[in-house]
């Protein structure tokens, strides 16, 4: 069997078996580890290799370095600049702006110009533990992290997934009945006004509720239907339909009949909105509410009032019952007497005709008749058994 001697520093050695196949052997732990060749030059070269990646961490990547570069020379010069471009221009128009706005923040201007073969965790945690990162700081360093690996830029993940600090929550709250009374009742301008009732009585997005069009609307089957705009393009695009109930029939009595519910709110920016609602929670010392709490409470009603939770995920466009739980998750349930369910299975037995509760009605009779009989036999059965009883006695 074929041995090559190796210095006392190396960790590992090279040996031959009888097959042929050379083998690698570490010192320190003794595992041995195929080459998978029977050449002895490859077999040499990969011992070289073995050894040098123990000994000079640096060379190893820098060897890995010389050969990517022989590959895809562009690999070698993208930054994390180059990831963000790129994701930024995914999504609809509402989520790229979102995406430009985040990555133009503070925490990720030193990470630009880092290629993406350089970097190391230190300067991820550069971003994350930045005096201005947010939530939104940690979200979207993750998804350009884990993007960089779908799209093959970033060779191997930079950290474990436990290395990853947890992401400070925001915890939202649901909007009250009394908050949104009072909010409503302040609220000088109609439009607006009728917009907030709108999300209270539909619980949708703010988005989504501004663009509504009279197109929407089925008079015939009382229906009002609209799409999540955030799901644009994909296959399920959100759709929901609702029925119009008394409340919201009201609403729409008061709006424009015809073109777009809300013609001035369509036109503003979500963020203007969103400063227009703060504004005037602010006014009213109501904290911790954004136009994004009348979803969260919307959930938190129907689950309250017994709505099946397919029917409540599905209008409010959530795939996930982790997500919708996340929405329901205050509400108030109190669980109705057994007496309840029971007059309620009782109401559900319904007669549809006269006809037809006559004839229940003969047959509950033919019933009772029926069940007479049989007692009146069996009386007369035990009377003949006991005066039968009554003759032997006496005899």
């Amino acid at each position: 069997m074929f041995a090559e001697r190796t210095s006392m520093q190396d960790r590992y050695w090279l040996y031959q078996r009888e097959n042929g196949v050379f083998y690698l052997q570490d010192k320190i732990t003794g595992r041995q580890q195929s080459t998978r060749t029977k050449d002895e030059s490859a077999a040499k070269r990969l011992l070289a290799g073995k050894n040098q990646s123990v000994e000079q961490p640096m060379l190893n990547r820098s060897m890995a370095k010389t050969y990517l570069s022989a590959k895809s020379p562009e690999l070698m010069e993208r930054t994390w600049e180059d990831v963000m471009d790129h994701y930024a221009h995914s999504g609809v128009e509402a989520t790229r702006d979102r995406k430009e706005r985040a990555f133009r923040s503070q925490p990720f201007t030193r990470l630009r110009k880092v290629k993406l073969l350089d970097t190391e965790a230190d300067h991820l945690f550069a971003v994350l533990e930045h005096k201005k990162a947010g939530n939104a700081a940690h979200h979207y360093m993750r998804r350009i992290h884990n993007y960089a690996l779908h799209l093959g830029w970033l060779l191997a993940p930079v950290m474990a997934e436990a290395a990853w600090p947890p992401v400070r929550k925001k915890h939202f709250e649901a909007i009250t009945e009394w908050e949104h009374g009072q909010i409503v009742a302040k609220e000088g301008n109609l439009e607006r006004k009728l917009y907030y009732e709108m999300l209270w009585e539909t619980g949708g997005s703010q988005s989504d509720i501004a663009a509504l069009h009279w197109d929407r609307v089925d008079k015939e089957t009382k229906t009002i239907e609209f799409f999540r705009q955030k799901l644009e393009g994909r296959q399920d695009s959100g759709l929901s339909c609702l029925c119009v109930g008394p409340r919201l029939q009201a609403i729409l009595n008061q709006l424009p009949q015809e073109g777009f519910f809300f013609p001035k709110i369509r036109l503003e920016l979500p963020k203007h909105r969103s400063a227009e609602f703060r504004r005037r929670c602010r006014t009213l010392k109501i904290r911790g509410r954004v136009l994004h709490s009348y979803r969260y409470a919307w959930a938190q009603r129907a689950r309250s009032a017994g709505m099946p939770e397919r029917e409540a995920m599905n209008h409010l466009g959530h795939k996930s019952k982790a997500i919708h739980a996340a929405y329901g998750q205050r509400a108030s349930i109190t669980t109705l007497p057994l007496e309840y369910y029971e007059a309620q299975k009782a109401k559900k037995i319904v007669l549809f005709t006269e006809g037809q509760r006559g004839l229940e009605a003969e047959k509950e009779a033919r019933a009772d008749e029926k069940q007479w009989k049989e007692k009146d036999a069996e009386f007369e059965k035990m009377a003949a058994e006991g005066s039968r009883k009554i003759t032997i006695r006496q005899n």
